[in-house]
């Protein structure tokens, strides 16, 4: 699931875009897209208080602050973004260069020029895949496959990995939807662990790498055993 925000002060210029977006989607039914539109900088500044977006679609020209100023602000909290600009003029292209922009799309864009822009994005993250979220307000990316499991505090969720841990204010449901892959095995309601992870597994405990120990909950014992030995060999 990409998470794609889209600002530009034009709202058939947004409308556009987000046509070309609905075109690409029936041609890659297995990307999915969850898009957010922006009709200004100060609404775009405001939504990335409350969501972490992967990709960017920005024009240059929006109001006070340009499109390379905003991009120049999203890149200082997360450089993993993934900024594609959209304009009327080639007047900045050195400095989408400078950002390392995915493309620069001069309007009236090309669908075929669209395509190639979104092909480049989900060609690089099909390779490897992160989870990307907000602690402490600074923007982490973690590779999936190293997380070893997360734990419920309350409101908050704690997320272990090889080298570290953050607790960041989520739902399990939430990081659940995130984390759609097989090896991730929900304990009950308060944990979710990996089973590439896993160290070694009784009857009645779990012992992950890092030596934290999760009870087997009754009755699961055979199912999560089996799926330990298909997902650590």
């Amino acid at each position: 699931m990409y998470k794609l925000a889209i600002c530009d002060d034009e709202k058939s210029s947004a409308a556009e875009a987000a046509e070309l977006l609905e075109k690409y989607k029936k041609l890659h039914p297995e990307q999915e897209f969850e898009v957010d539109i922006f009709y200004s900088s100060l609404d775009m500044l405001e939504g990335l208080e409350k969501k972490v977006y992967d990709i960017f679609l920005l024009d240059i020209y929006i109001d006070k602050i340009n499109g390379i100023e905003l991009a120049d602000i999203i890149l200082k909290n997360n450089d993993d973004a993934r900024i594609i600009f959209m304009t009327s003029s080639n007047a900045f292209y050195k400095e989408a260069f400078r950002i390392h922009a995915v493309h620069y799309l001069e309007k009236p864009i090309l669908e075929e020029e669209f395509f190639d822009a979104f092909d480049r994005v989900c060609t690089e993250r099909e390779e490897l895949h992160y989870l990307t979220f907000r602690d402490s307000g600074q923007i982490h990316k973690v590779l999936v496959d190293s997380i070893l499991y997360i734990e419920s505090e309350d409101h908050y969720k704690r997320i272990v990995t090889d080298n570290d841990n953050f607790l960041i204010r989520s739902t399990m449901q939430m990081l659940a939807d995130e984390l759609d892959y097989p090896y991730f095995y929900p304990l009950g309601v308060k944990s979710v662990i990996n089973l590439k992870k896993v160290l070694k597994i009784t009857k009645d405990t779990v012992l992950m790498e890092d030596g934290k120990k999760f009870s087997v909950p009754r009755g699961t014992y055979r199912t999560l055993s089996e799926l330990v030995l298909k997902f650590t060999f």
